[in-house]
């Protein structure tokens, strides 16, 4: 089954701070996508299928990868290009339109979210979600880490290797010059002794 997940958090209605948890199941027609928005002190929820994303998109042409990664985009850049719109009590409306060059917005998905009678199992997804999102990342820095200290020996290994072939460059060439003097001192004297019998 694919499934992304995506937790945000956010200012909105007086810089009241939301989260909201998307789970997007690629695999799940039935439940295409289920929704948990929190101000922390109440919980709406809604859980949505395929046709019902179409619906309430509202596009003639209807591109459900281009709905879900504008909905994510929206929420993983804070709104950048975007507007929000969150309304309601009981029931909350979710509206998030594009907004275009010279202001222009369209209408990306208006969703509503029904509030949760029991908060306790949504607050313990959220929770779920941001142990195992810090495990991952735990992890992953873990593996970071690794190759990092792994790029650090290759670099030592290199720099003493590097190290070692000018020292052996340098012995090379004293033991050149070393050699091309001797020659040189030998020349001049078969070239001195050449010219003294010359005369």
């Amino acid at each position: 089954m694919v499934q992304s997940e995506l937790l945000s958090s956010f200012k909105h209605e007086k810089n009241k701070r939301f989260s909201l948890l998307q789970i997007w199941n690629d695999d799940d027609q039935d439940e295409f996508l289920k929704l948990i928005l929190t101000d922390y002190l109440n919980y709406w929820t809604g859980k949505y299928s395929l046709e019902e994303i179409k619906k309430f998109s509202n596009l003639n042409d209807f591109d459900i990868n281009g709905i879900k990664q504008q909905f994510i985009d929206a929420f993983a850049t804070d709104f950048q290009n975007f507007s929000l719109k969150v309304e309601g009590l009981e029931t909350k409306k979710l509206e998030i339109k594009k907004v275009l060059e010279s202001e222009i917005k369209v209408k990306v998905i208006s969703i509503e979210l029904k509030i949760a009678d029991d908060s306790s199992l949504l607050a313990e997804e959220i929770f779920d979600f941001s142990i195992r999102k810090i495990k991952n990342l735990q992890k992953r820095n873990e593996l970071l880490e690794n190759a990092i200290q792994e790029l650090r020996e290759q670099k030592n290994e290199a720099v003493e290797s590097l190290r070692e072939c000018v020292n052996q460059k340098e012995v090379m060439e004293f033991d050149l010059y070393s050699k091309f003097v001797q020659i040189l001192n030998e020349k001049k004297s078969k070239i001195r002794e050449l010219a003294k019998s010359d005369e």
